[in-house]
C-alpha cells in the first residue's frame, strides 16, 4: 500500500514498515523551492500596483467622509441659524401689532433694533441656547406698512456667523434672514 492510496475516509494506520518500503512515495507532492515562487508567490510589480489600487480607494473613501461631515456641519449650523432667526419673530408676533407700534418706548434687551449683536444665553436664568449659539450674530428690524384699510408691521430677523468663528468656516451661506408681518386686529 501506498501513501498516496491511503485517504481520510478509510482510516488504515500506516506502519513504519510500509513508509521505509518505499520512500520515493513519501516527498511526491511535496513542492521544490522553484516550483512555490513560480507558480505561488507575487512579483514585486504585482505588489505594488495593489499598493496603488488600495491608495486610491482609500483616497476616495476619505474624500466622501469629509464631504459627508461638511455637509452635516453645514445643516446643524444653518437650522441653528434658522431657530435663532425665528425666535423674535415668535416673540413680537406674539405681542402683537399694538406693542410693535411703540416697540422703543419698551424694547427688550435681547432684541435691539438695526444693530448687529452677539446672540448670548440669558445669565438670569432667561432664554438658554446651544453653547453654539454664541458663534452667531443677528439683527432684527422693524418696518412700519400702511395700505389705506390696514395697517401693519413688517419684522425682519437676518442671522450671520461672526468673524472668524467655526460657523463661519462651516456654513454655506453668508446669513439666514427671516421675515413676518403682524397686521393691526379689525375694529
Amino acid at each position: 500500500m501506498t501513501i498516496s492510496n491511503v485517504t481520510s475516509k478509510q482510516h488504515q494506520a500506516i506502519t513504519e514498515n510500509e513508509l521505509m518500503k518505499q520512500p520515493q512515495n513519501l516527498f511526491r507532492n511535496v513542492p521544490t523551492k522553484n516550483k512555490v515562487l513560480g507558480k505561488n508567490g507575487f512579483s514585486m510589480v504585482e505588489i505594488l500596483i495593489s499598493l496603488l489600487f488600495i491608495a486610491l480607494v482609500m483616497v476616495g473613501i476619505s474624500n466622501v467622509n469629509i464631504m459627508a461631515n461638511k455637509s452635516s456641519m453645514d445643516a446643524y449650523y444653518e437650522f441653528l441659524a434658522v431657530q435663532l432667526a425665528q425666535e423674535p419673530l415668535e416673540i413680537f408676533r406674539a405681542f402683537g401689532y399694538d406693542w410693535l407700534s411703540n416697540y422703543q418706548s419698551h424694547a427688550l434687551a435681547d432684541y435691539p433694533l438695526d444693530t448687529w449683536n452677539q446672540v448670548l444665553s440669558s445669565k438670569a436664568g432667561g432664554i438658554q441656547y446651544p453653547q453654539e449659539a454664541e458663534l452667531f450674530q443677528r439683527k432684527v428690524s422693524l418696518k412700519s406698512i400702511s395700505t389705506s384699510p390696514v395697517k401693519a408691521i413688517r419684522i425682519k430677523v437676518q442671522v450671520a456667523p461672526r468673524d472668524m468663528s467655526r460657523a463661519k468656516i462651516w456654513l454655506s451661506q453668508s446669513d439666514v434672514s427671516m421675515e413676518a408681518i403682524v397686521c393691526e386686529r379689525p375694529k
